[in-house]
């Protein structure tokens, strides 16, 4: 077994490289790039990997047999289909031209009303973008390094069932150009531009402060209820002396990759908002009451 692994890697090596070989010469003959005769020729593999449409007596005549008789007089498995042979040439074998094309009628009928589809996930949605950007990203630092263009791109989700958050990118060239030049955090255009595509013009800017005046409101909530004073406020630029200090409470469960400020003066993509609440909902953000050692232990590591 070993033996025969190793020759089918041997073998797929081989393969690989003779087509890598035969990419290079079918792009200098013809003026392309490799990478269009590598995209036309791996559209032209997919083609061969169609399901196949042209149904056969044979198939017919299985499918009429297991539909009289049910499975359960046949082996399952691997036996499945020399019982079934066994059982049935013979008598397929004595079929006419007229009885074939009938059952192979039936067969095409029955094949036209079954519905295949195909299901992608959330995840393998993101992987797919994550993947081609990560490609076009490549490419387009590429094409700088060749001909000295410059290139800005922005993507962003189009609808609400896909996780994904907002995504700019820009050559070096022009990599601080929207920041400096133009005045415009990336973020923020990426976020109001997600807006703008999942509700339109009024939904691009409703939607984003709709998300964080309801995640302000449950930490104002929230921080007057662990505290017992109506008047207790959430203080972000002096969070640790007006608020961990003061009612010995603290927010735990805060994720890393979200900075910890207040996200009504900086932009936060619409995703990473939806999570906050969600984890303030569920309680997997909450607040703490610290005893007088745990308050130490954050002072220390503060200073």
């Amino acid at each position: 077994r070993w033996n025969k692994n190793e020759r089918f890697k041997k073998d797929l090596d081989g393969t690989l490289q003779k087509i890598h070989d035969a990419t290079k010469t079918i792009a200098l003959a013809n003026h392309k790039s490799i990478n269009r005769v590598q995209r036309e020729l791996y559209l032209g593999y997919n083609s061969f990997r169609t399901r196949r449409s042209q149904p056969s007596a044979w198939n017919a005549f299985c499918w009429k047999k297991n539909k009289e008789q049910g499975t359960e007089q046949f082996p399952e498995g691997n036996g499945a289909l020399p019982a079934l042979v066994q059982h049935a040439s013979q008598e397929y074998k004595t079929l006419s031209t007229e009885e074939k094309k009938t059952l192979l009628d039936e067969y095409t009928s029955y094949r036209e009303s079954k519905v295949f589809g195909l299901r992608a996930t959330a995840k393998s949605k993101v992987n797919d973008i994550t993947e081609t950007l990560k490609a076009v990203e490549n490419e387009l630092n590429s094409l700088r390094q060749r001909t000295g263009a410059e290139t800005m791109l922005y993507t962003t989700r189009g609808s609400t069932d896909l996780p994904l958050c907002g995504v700019a990118f820009a050559t070096e060239g022009v990599e601080n150009f929207m920041g400096t030049v133009m005045r415009i955090d990336n973020q923020d255009l990426v976020s109001k531009m997600e807006g703008f595509a999942v509700q339109g013009v009024k939904g691009a800017a409703a939607n984003y402060q709709q998300c964080i005046s309801q995640y302000l409101l449950i930490i104002l909530l929230s921080s007057e209820e662990i505290t017992g004073e109506p008047s207790a406020k959430m203080q972000w630029a002096h969070y640790f002396r007006n608020v961990v200090a003061r009612y010995l409470v603290a927010i735990e469960g805060w994720p890393d990759r979200v900075p910890f400020v207040n996200l009504s003066t900086v932009s936060s993509a619409l995703p990473d908002l939806e999570m906050l609440l969600s984890m303030w909902e569920s309680g997997s953000i909450y607040w703490k009451r610290l005893s007088n050692e745990e308050y130490e232990a954050l002072r220390h590591e503060r200073d």
